[in-house]
């Protein structure tokens, strides 16, 4: 019996325990949270930075568990939102641009979030300013849109135009005995040519050196047109390999001043009434998108904005990637959904699966048959499985400056048996009940009969991935082949040649599924819904004083991309489709 009591006790104590540590979590978490000062305080300054990653959906990335200090990311939309809410906002008094080094935003979010600067330039009394310290051509091209530009004296423009970079492996694979098995079907499909050659095919180098003209030509146009420069003007700037070249950015009107921080905070004060050495209010975008509340109103119609963005992956459920496990999810409840009017994708994606890309494609065609409008937008990327997805799409909305197409299959399987047998002394014997029993392994070198089965499945992908987008597209398979082949165009090149119906961004296909599905009045539901963490909240409210989490410059962080990159590729097992290269600008 005193047992029983000892080990009642015992328990009862180690409950209460246990309640006592969670009443205590909560009570901090919600003290945290209650403490924040919920205002914005009057006469503030909205500070851009875009330091952070920004995704087309707010916090749709995926977050390093170990990294305690940021776990808020608003997304490209909700940014645009916010600075068109801050018109109105008699609280805030103008906007300040201050970039980093860092390339937070693709080439069509750069433009998106321009074209927001300016109208928040154009439709009110409030100002716009830029001060970096280094200029890249995004952050310059962001800049543009302010009614003045400044520099750090010790600054940089560096401005050098639009380049491709990759990197080749081949070399370093036949160093360690490992030769990669590679089948593809499109001429320009050179996602694998990292893995089997050591330079650029010229069918890789034209579609490069196209897409990256294209979209230097637009950049050129807005500068020219923003700035009131000639082109010739800007170009020689471009090319010239000057590192001390703001005498000549202020001569063309580039810049309009060179002026330290300090001081600009004092022409800062001039525009708000402020007295010299007086604090100026900074309100983040971070924080500016947690005070305030932006309803898309009420009503028995719904319109969702289905957020398709990252690798294209099979059978995962991890933020910032698109799967048919969890877009299946996402389409099942909007299927339940009897407010639900039309459909809008948004795209931003390098491809990846094509089992995958065809599951997705196959979930949106359901809806279409059910009399709901589908209208795919496209981002940054909309390219290989990226674009299979939206290519049943009743509409097809493309920025000019998309990266759009890509079109092809590829299949790869890495053979490991000099590395194994000759390098590590490694053996491998089987028994087999049948004589396919063991197939497809890196252990082995494929036979002739794997070789034309792999040949002909990438093909039948290809077959598969052109007889969609030819239906979607109400033309020809062989009229599709023309333009696929695998080959990258810039949007309004892809507008052309009848890949996308209209140039314009989210808002436009938002209006098109509106027309279609003949609402006068709708509300935007948007997916996949981004649930928090509570763990992470807690550490990064606690975090936020002290320096925690490993902090990498703008340089590690591109190499830690690019290595992810590369990664992704070699993961998988099944036929890709996917984009063969990322721009840096």
């Amino acid at each position: 019996m005193k047992q029983f009591i000892k080990f009642l006790f015992a328990s009862c104590l180690g409950t209460i325990f246990a309640f006592g540590v969670m009443f205590f979590g909560l009570f901090l978490f919600g003290s945290m949270f209650s403490a924040k000062d919920m205002s914005i305080p009057s006469n503030s300054v909205l500070l851009l930075d875009f330091s952070k990653t920004i995704p087309e959906k707010s916090d749709n990335v995926q977050q390093d568990p170990f990294d305690f200090e940021a776990s808020s990311y608003p997304g490209l939309h909700r940014i645009m939102d916010l600075i068109e809410h801050a018109q109105s906002d008699d609280r805030v008094k103008g906007i300040v641009f201050k970039p980093g080094f860092g390339q937070a935003l693709g080439m069509s979010g750069a433009n998106e979030i321009q074209d927001a600067l300016e109208a928040f330039r154009d439709s009110t009394d409030k100002f716009v300013y830029s001060y970096a310290d280094f200029y890249t051509n995004t952050s310059y091209l962001l800049a543009s849109a302010s009614d003045s530009i400044y520099l750090n004296p010790m600054g940089m423009m560096e401005m050098r135009g639009y380049g491709a970079m990759i990197p080749f492996f081949k070399d370093m694979l036949d160093k360690v005995g490992v030769e990669m098995e590679i089948f593809y079907a499109g001429n320009y499909k050179s996602a694998t040519e990292p893995f089997r050659r050591n330079d650029m095919s010229p069918q890789n180098r034209e579609q490069v050196r196209e897409y990256l003209g294209d979209n230097f030509r637009m950049f050129l146009d807005q500068i020219s047109t923003s700035r009131g420069i000639s082109k010739e003007n800007l170009l020689e700037l471009i090319n010239a390999l000057d590192m001390n070249n703001k005498e000549e950015a202020l001569a063309l009107g580039l810049l309009d001043d060179e002026l330290y921080w300090h001081e600009f905070e004092d022409k800062l004060r001039d525009e708000l009434g402020l007295s010299r050495g007086k604090k100026i209010r900074y309100v983040d975008i971070d924080e500016y998108s947690s005070k305030v509340t932006i309803t898309s109103g009420s009503s028995k119609n719904r319109i969702a904005v289905v957020f398709a963005e990252g690798d294209v992956v099979y059978d995962s459920e991890e933020r910032a990637v698109i799967s048919e496990k969890k877009y299946h999810k996402i389409f099942d409840r909007l299927r339940r959904d009897s407010k639900l009017k039309a459909i809008v994708l948004r795209v931003n994606s390098p491809g990846g699966s094509a089992f995958s890309s065809d599951a997705i494609w196959g979930e949106l065609e359901e809806f279409k048959a059910q009399g709901i409008p589908v209208i795919a937008s496209f981002g940054d990327y909309a390219a290989s499985g990226g674009y299979y997805i939206a290519a049943g799409a009743d509409k097809i909305v493309s920025h000019p400056q998309t990266l759009t197409g890509s079109i092809g299959v590829f299949s790869m399987l890495p053979n490991l048996t000099e590395l194994m047998n000759d390098k590590l002394g490694i053996q491998f014997d089987t028994v087999k009940t049948s004589p396919n029993a063991i197939q497809l392994t890196p252990y082995y070198d494929l036979t002739d009969d794997e070789r034309v089965v792999l040949n002909e499945f990438t093909d039948q992908m290809y077959e598969k991935f052109l007889s969609r987008v030819a239906a979607g597209r109400d033309t020809t398979i062989e009229a599709i082949h023309e333009v696929a082949q695998g080959r990258v165009w810039t949007g309004a090149k892809a507008y052309e040649l009848g890949l996308v119906d209209t140039l314009g961004g989210l808002d436009l296909a938002i209006e098109i599924a509106a027309d279609m599905a003949e609402l006068d009045d709708y509300k935007i539901a948007s997916y996949p819904k981004i649930k928090k963490d509570v763990w992470q909240e807690i550490m990064s409210e606690m975090m936020k004083s002290q320096d925690a989490g490993i902090k990498l410059n703008a340089y590690e962080k591109q190499l830690l991309d690019e290595i992810k990159d590369f990664r992704a590729i070699l993961k998988y097992r099944e036929p890709m489709a996917r984009l063969p290269f990322k721009v840096k600008h």
